[in-house]
C-alpha cells in the first residue's frame, strides 16, 4: 500500500505526464517523417512473400526468372528495348507521364527495386571472400591510435569476430533478404535514432521520478513527521521498490506506443526471423556481425530488454544521490554531472593499455550506441561488453543502494 501511494507521487505528477505526452509525439512524428520511403520498402516485403528470406540456389533460380519477366513486361510497355531498369531510367532521365500512365510509372520502379535486389543478391558470396576483418583492426587501431596491450586486445577480439564470421558464411546468415541497409538505413533508424531517443526520453523522466520520490517529504516539509515515525526511516525501500515500478510503467509507455506505431507504418512481415547479420541490413563496407546467431526479432527483444535494464540502473543511482541530496533539481544537476564525467574518461584514458575498455563499462557510455549492442566490429566493444557492464554495475548499484538505506536510517534528517 505504500508503494503504491509513492508510486502516484509520481505518475500523477503534471511534470511527468507533460514530458510523456510530449516525447511520444515526439516519437511519432519522427517515425512517419521517414515513412515516405515505405512503399519501396514494400517491394522486398512482397519477393519476400514469393521467394521467402533465404537466398539458396533455388530461391535465386527462381529469383532470376521473375526478375526477367519482370524486365520483359517493361520492354513491352517503353518503345524502346533495355538491358536493365537501370538503364531505362538512366536514359529517360525525365519521364513524360503523358505516355505512361501512373500504373505503369509505379511498375518501372518497382521493376528497378527488384532488379538492385536480385543484382545485389548475386555479388554476395564475392565481397564476402574479399573481406579481412583483421585489416579493419588494424584501421581502427590506426585511427583511434591505440597501442600496447589496448592494441593487442582489439586484434583478439576482431579475431575472435572473423571466425564468427566464417560461421556466419557456412550458416548463410548473411545471404538473407532484407531491407537494403546502404539505401534505407533502416536498421539505424530504428535501433540509433530512434531507441537512442527513447532511452533519453526515458532517463529523463527516470531521473525526475526517482528524485521527486525520494525528495517528495524534504521538499514539502512533512519529513519531521514521516521521518519520526517508528516506520518512517524504512521508507526508503518503499521509496525505492516504487521508483523502479514507476520507471518500468513509464518506460512500457514510451516504448510501446512508440514501437507500436513505428511496426504499424513500417511492414516487417516476413522479416522478424532474418538475421541481423544479413547482408543487406549492412550500412557501411563492414557489414553488422552479431557476435552470436541472432534473428531481427531476437535483436529487438534483446535490445528492449537491455533498455529496461539500463533505466532501472540509473533509477539506483538517482535513489543513491536522492539520499544525500534532499533537492529534486540539485539531484538532476548531480546526475548529469556524474553523466557527463561518465562519457568523459574514456577520452583521457591511456590508449596503450587495457584500461581504456575498462572506462568504457559503464551504463553511460553503454546507452549511446544501442544500433550496436550485441554487434562486433567496434574496437572498443568487445563480445561481452553489454554483460560485463550491466552485470558489473547491477552489483555495485545494489551494494550502494542497501548501503544507502542503512545510511538513511541512521543519518541526521534536520
Amino acid at each position: 500500500m505504500i508503494i503504491l501511494h509513492e508510486l502516484k507521487k509520481a505518475l500523477v505528477s503534471p511534470v511527468i505526464l507533460s514530458l510523456i505526452g510530449i516525447f511520444i509525439s515526439f516519437n511519432l512524428f519522427i517515425i512517419y517523417s521517414y515513412s515516405y520511403v515505405k512503399e519501396e520498402l514494400g517491394i522486398l516485403t512482397k519477393l519476400i512473400d514469393q521467394f521467402g528470406y533465404e537466398l539458396n540456389q533455388e530461391t535465386m533460380d527462381a529469383f532470376h526468372l521473375f526478375y526477367n519477366k519482370q524486365l520483359k513486361k517493361l520492354n513491352e510497355i517503353t518503345p524502346e528495348t533495355y538491358g536493365s531498369a537501370a538503364e531505362f531510367f538512366n536514359k529517360n532521365k525525365v519521364i513524360d507521364e503523358k505516355h505512361y500512365s501512373k500504373e505503369e510509372l509505379t511498375f518501372f520502379h518497382d521493376v528497378l527495386m527488384t532488379e538492385n535486389y536480385y543484382f545485389v543478391s548475386r555479388d554476395i558470396d564475392g565481397f564476402y571472400k574479399s573481406l579481412n576483418l583483421m585489416n579493419e583492426a588494424e584501421s581502427q587501431i590506426n585511427k583511434f591510435q591505440l597501442s600496447g596491450a589496448a592494441a593487442s586486445t582489439v586484434k583478439k577480439e576482431f579475431t575472435k569476430l572473423s571466425d564468427r564470421l566464417e560461421q556466419i558464411i557456412k550458416n548463410g546468415e548473411h545471404k538473407t533478404l532484407f531491407f537494403y541497409g546502404k539505401a534505407y538505413e533502416m536498421h539505424s533508424f530504428l535501433f540509433k535514432n530512434l531507441f537512442r531517443l527513447i532511452i533519453f526520453e526515458i532517463l529523463i523522466l527516470v531521473v525526475l521520478m526517482t528524485s521527486f520520490i525520494q525528495t517528495y517529504e524534504f521538499e514539502n516539509k512533512t519529513y519531521g513527521h514521516i521521518y519520526s515515525t517508528k516506520r518512517g526511516r524504512k521508507l526508503a525501500f518503499d521509496k525505492l521498490m516504487a521508483s523502479f515500478m514507476a520507471n518500468v510503467i513509464v518506460t512500457t509507455i514510451i516504448a510501446g506506443i512508440t514501437l507500436i506505431s513505428y511496426f504499424s507504418v513500417y511492414n516487417y512481415s516476413g522479416l522478424w526471423n532474418v538475421p541481423i547479420s544479413s547482408y543487406f541490413n549492412a550500412e557501411k563496407l563492414i557489414p553488422y556481425i552479431s557476435w552470436w546467431e541472432i534473428s531481427f526479432i531476437t535483436y529487438l527483444f534483446l535490445v528492449t530488454a537491455l533498455l529496461y535494464v539500463c533505466q532501472l540502473l540509473f533509477s539506483a543511482i538517482t535513489f543513491i544521490i536522492a539520499t544525500f541530496i534532499r533537492n529534486s533539481y540539485f539531484v538532476f544537476i548531480t546526475f548529469g554531472i556524474i553523466f557527463g564525467c561518465g562519457l568523459l574518461v574514456p577520452s583521457i584514458s591511456s590508449m596503450s593499455t587495457n584500461q581504456i575498455f575498462i572506462s568504457m563499462l559503464t551504463p553511460f557510455t553503454l546507452i549511446m550506441n544501442p544500433n550496436i549492442w550485441f554487434i562486433g566490429g567496434n574496437a572498443f566493444y568487445g563480445k561481452y561488453y553489454e554483460i560485463n557492464t550491466i552485470a558489473i554495475w547491477m552489483i555495485l548499484l545494489f551494494v550502494l543502494c542497501t548501503q544507502s538505506i542503512k545510511t538513511f536510517r541512521k543519518q541526521n534528517i534536520h
